[in-house]
């Protein structure tokens, strides 16, 4: 799974959010200065998650960006999901179409009517989203070991287990 920079920040930008849900909305400056950013490159983040429906825009002089809903209902997974760029392999979307980025020199993949990679980049790619989508926002505001503790727990509850049994039924 590759990590875009427009991910990671773009992640840590509503995380920012997250932490003054229910406050004023934050300018982007803000954001800006707390992440080391320039205003922007955060300005364009959250204009990508506005439209994603995570991040909503308040105009006037107390405006700024504001989180759309509670960071308990906002799951990594659909910050992540907002924030792909598809130009790779997107593993974080169990929807990616993974054999249009690797056809080489033709429209589509010579082994797209059977494909012994396919399988794994699937079943990869739909642990990994359903991992994430177990995450919250509000999960991710808590001490890093606390943190641990909830991948900890999320981990264990998506066994590769679970991914065999749905292949085989």
């Amino acid at each position: 799974m590759k990590v875009t920079a427009q991910e990671e920040y773009g992640l840590r930008c509503i995380l920012q959010l997250a932490r003054h849900y229910g406050g004023e909305p934050l300018g982007g400056r803000m954001i800006a200065e707390a992440e080391g950013l320039s205003v922007d490159y955060v300005t364009k983040l959250l204009m990508i998650l506005r439209r994603g429906d995570l991040v909503q825009s308040v105009r006037g002089i107390k405006g700024g960006f504001a989180l759309s809903r509670h960071p308990r209902f906002v799951t990594v997974g659909q910050v992540m999901r907002t924030l792909s760029v598809e130009d790779g392999l997107v593993l974080t979307s169990p929807e990616s179409h993974l054999c249009n980025h690797f056809s080489g020199q033709l429209e589509t993949c010579v082994h797209l009517g059977g494909c012994g990679i396919r399988p794994v980049w699937t079943i990869l790619s739909r642990y990994i989203s359903n991992m994430l989508d177990q995450i919250s926002l509000l999960d991710l505001l808590q001490e890093e070991v606390q943190v641990m503790d909830v991948m900890e727990h999320v981990s264990s509850d998506v066994q590769p287990e679970r991914m065999t049994a749905e292949r085989t039924s």
